[in-house]
């Protein structure tokens, strides 16, 4: 992948269904050592960016008074029991005592009276209200399905759109790397043949200075000789 100048775009020029190096024996390894290393110059982030603490459950006390227990390890308070029990106060002169017996034993007796009621509630419409929860459940659980087989379908989709593109894109790189070939055993020919003709031309070249001065010797030589037969006379 390579990153467009300082933009978040990143163009992808991998190529799946194309190229096969993959599976080269050997390859995979390298590539595992080269994403290594190339993860070993990633310089790491500042922890000082991130904040020490963070304050959950601000606006619960509850919660947040409960997460501070988790977090320093220690046990949940068992729940207190005592006010579902009815016994009568120690000191039996106490009138206070008795006052808080029979105040606790009357919120007994309504918690049952709502228990009660409960179950006959429950017993009369607990049936249809599950059935309709149930109904309601299973229609949400069709809406799920039929959105994960239509996602399903896009992504089977996508993955035919791309594998058709990258086959498409497969064989135009296939005729250009022949293409690309050919010009390249073209130019080496062309390459060679100019290599030669300038051999050539430098050897004919070197051809006609050794038969000038050749022709120039000659000519020397046949003025000489014309010039022979005259001294000869005037002597």
């Amino acid at each position: 992948m390579d990153s467009v100048g300082s933009s978040t775009e990143v163009i992808v020029d991998s190529l799946p269904y194309i190229d096969r190096e993959i599976e080269i024996e050997g390859m995979r390894e390298q590539i595992d050592k080269l994403v290594e290393q190339e993860m070993r110059k990633r310089t790491k982030k500042d922890p000082s960016h991130f904040p020490g603490t963070f304050d959950f459950f601000r606006d619960s006390p509850v919660l947040a008074s409960e997460y501070q227990r988790v977090q320093l390890g220690k046990p949940m308070e068992q729940m207190d029991t005592n006010r579902y029990k009815l016994e009568a106060p120690l000191d039996a002169g106490n009138i206070e005592l008795w006052k808080k017996a029979v105040d606790n034993s009357k919120a007994q007796l309504e918690q049952q009276n709502l228990r009660l009621l409960n179950m006959e509630l429950l017993l009369k419409y607990g049936a249809n209200a599950w059935r309709l929860h149930n109904f309601q459940l299973e229609h949400e659980l069709k809406l799920f399905q039929s959105s994960l087989q239509q996602y399903r379908q896009e992504i089977l989709e996508l993955n035919k759109e791309r594998k058709a593109e990258q086959l498409q894109a497969g064989k135009k790189l296939e005729t250009l790397e022949y293409q690309w070939s050919d010009l390249l055993g073209k130019t080496l020919q062309v390459e060679m043949a100019c290599s030669s003709l300038e051999n050539e031309v430098g050897y004919l070249k070197q051809l006609e200075q050794q038969t000038r001065t050749e022709m120039g010797l000659s000519q020397l030589d046949l003025n000489d000789k014309e010039q022979d037969p005259s001294d000869s006379q005037s002597q």
